[in-house]
């Protein structure tokens, strides 16, 4: 018996948080030193976005994400957006230059803006035109305004990130109502869900990612590999996903 873990699969993290929040230092303080952490457990690559679009403005995170990325393309750019005209315009220059594969939902409604489609449709309705993913946080939601408003945008591809196993009861009825929405799994801990869940929506419909450093980054990834997955179902869910998705960008 070792005490040592490697995946049996390539893996493709699609969501990684980088950079300093105002009030807590990252333990990754360069680019260099997080590659590390991704070799550490066998992760080739991955989704990242800063830390300050979460909390004090998308805008400003975008641009210090640029700091991150390197021509290796190990390191994925997540652009943060929010629904006002100048975060819009931000994330459209960008998508010109041919650099968007996918977006990430900024937390609104702790500054009293609801998921409501009176608030969000524009920019909703612009990213299943371009077919841009979008990331959404699913602890900030409320479940039904999620459903009710992306219901209206039936095209649009997302991933619902963080699922905790205190979202048990909702998991299912989200991704049966919502087909194009995919599971983000960094703290969807159920025992032997995972397994049901590939089972009830398909491999396709579930995602690897660590939410690291909010989460560990290697955790997940082990309990995958002590699922009953398939190796090709594992490949899919470790990475294939994440790499098609962003091929829709």
């Amino acid at each position: 018996m070792t005490l040592s873990f490697r995946p049996r699969v390539p893996v493709f993290d699609a969501n990684v948080r980088v950079g300093h929040r105002h009030d807590q230092p990252a333990p990754f303080a360069d680019r260099s030193a997080l590659l590390a952490e991704m070799d550490r457990h066998g992760v080739t690559r991955a989704v990242v976005y800063h830390a300050q679009t979460e909390e004090i403005s998308p805008i400003e995170g975008n641009y210090l994400l640029e700091a991150w990325l390197a021509d290796d393309e190990r390191l994925t750019p997540q652009w943060s957006i929010m629904p006002t005209a100048a975060s819009l315009a931000q994330i459209q220059s960008l998508h010109a230059e041919g650099r968007v594969s996918s977006v990430r939902l900024h937390d609104t409604w702790s500054a009293g803006l609801p998921f409501r489609p009176w608030a969000y449709d524009e920019l909703l309705g612009w990213l299943s035109a371009q077919r841009i993913p979008a990331w959404i946080p699913l602890p900030e939601l409320d479940p039904d305004q999620l459903v009710a408003t992306l219901q209206r945008h039936p095209d649009l591809v997302t991933v619902l990130v963080g699922a905790h196993y205190a979202h048990h009861l909702l998991v299912r009825p989200l991704l049966s109502v919502l087909p194009n929405a995919h599971l983000e799994l960094s703290r969807y801990e159920p025992i032997g869900e995972v397994e049901t869940l590939c089972r009830a929506f398909g491999a396709w419909r579930l995602v690897y990612g660590s939410w690291c450093p909010r989460y560990a980054m290697g955790p997940i990834l082990f309990y995958l590999h002590q699922t009953d997955l398939s190796d090709k179902e594992l490949a899919l869910v470790c990475g294939g996903n994440v790499q098609r998705l962003l091929g829709a960008g």
